[in-house]
């Protein structure tokens, strides 16, 4: 793949949440009944699965503008390679050549409004079922291995998403919490094992910006506990919480003085752009109108 084609695979992963799931479309026959069009690559189709139970069924549709990402370290090279790629207006997603013989990691963004469809379904074969399996992180996981005879690549990795069955009434930010009082779903909030009332949650999250790590943490920590107990989707973001929880139990309260260059904050970075992710409705649930 190109650096413009990675350039603009990468732009439309961004743009994921905007895509509505209505965005759907039938998958030909032919796709399916052809393979891969790029020989040797990996392909298959995002759809959406209306029952749920983990088959694409006659009048199940593709995603169209779903993100896929693919994963896989070369037999000479010890850094791994990244692909990312948009499904097209069916649905479908494909790769160029890709070396044979290897693991790779297939990642779809789960669709907002959705969740994962059961996997590996025994009510049909390898080419219609469901393959990945939710990884706790926004996103349904495969993992396939192209074998050395094979040089037509991978068709049969597919992934679907049904209804999430959450109320999903739209993520808000740190800014939004702060400045809606009236909007809060309970009294008072636990972070990090101290109990803050409203006054002094949004005291704190009205902090100045500041170097001190901890006042990060705990806006995104309490924006994700929030926008989850007002009924939205918590799949995508619930080991988050947890481990910002633990997070701030061992570096916090709010203003004890963690550096953004410290050993604490690379351990909790990654925690605060899961939640910040998903506070702004790039993951498993919308952002609010």
């Amino acid at each position: 793949m190109s650096d413009v084609s990675l350039k603009h695979a990468r732009t439309a992963a961004l743009a994921l949440a905007l895509v509505p799931l209505a965005a759907v479309a039938a998958t030909t026959q032919a796709q399916e009944d052809s393979g891969c069009p790029a020989s040797g690559g990996i392909c298959g189709t995002i759809f959406y699965d209306a029952n749920g139970n983990g088959v694409q069924d006659a009048g199940e549709g593709g995603i169209s503008g779903v993100s896929v990402t693919i994963t896989y370290t070369p037999p000479d090279a010890t850094t791994p390679v990244v692909l990312i790629t948009p499904t097209d207006s069916n649905g479908f997603f494909q790769t160029g050549y890709l070396p044979q013989g290897i693991t790779f990691t297939v990642s779809v963004q789960t669709p907002p409004n959705t969740t994962p469809s059961p996997a590996n379904s025994p009510l049909t074969d390898d080419e219609h079922d469901s393959d990945g399996v939710p990884d706790g992180n926004g996103n349904s996981v495969a993992h396939i291995t192209v074998p050395d005879t094979d040089l037509n690549g991978d068709a049969s990795t597919d992934f679907g998403f049904t209804n999430s069955g959450f109320s999903n009434p739209g993520t808000g930010t740190p800014g939004y919490w702060k400045t809606h009082p009236e909007a809060w779903p309970m009294p008072s909030v636990t972070v990090g094992g101290v109990t803050y009332t409203i006054d002094q949650a949004i005291a704190i999250l009205g902090t100045p910006v500041t170097k001190d790590k901890t006042y990060t943490m705990f806006a995104s920590l309490v924006s994700a506990i929030l926008n989850v107990k007002i009924g939205n989707d918590s799949t995508c973001v619930n080991d988050a919480i947890a481990a910002g929880q633990a997070w701030m139990a061992a570096y916090g309260p709010a203003g004890h003085g963690v550096a953004a260059s410290s050993y604490a904050w690379k351990i909790g970075e990654p925690v605060h752009r899961q939640m910040d992710n998903y506070n702004n409705g790039m993951l498993c649930a919308p952002h609010r109108d």
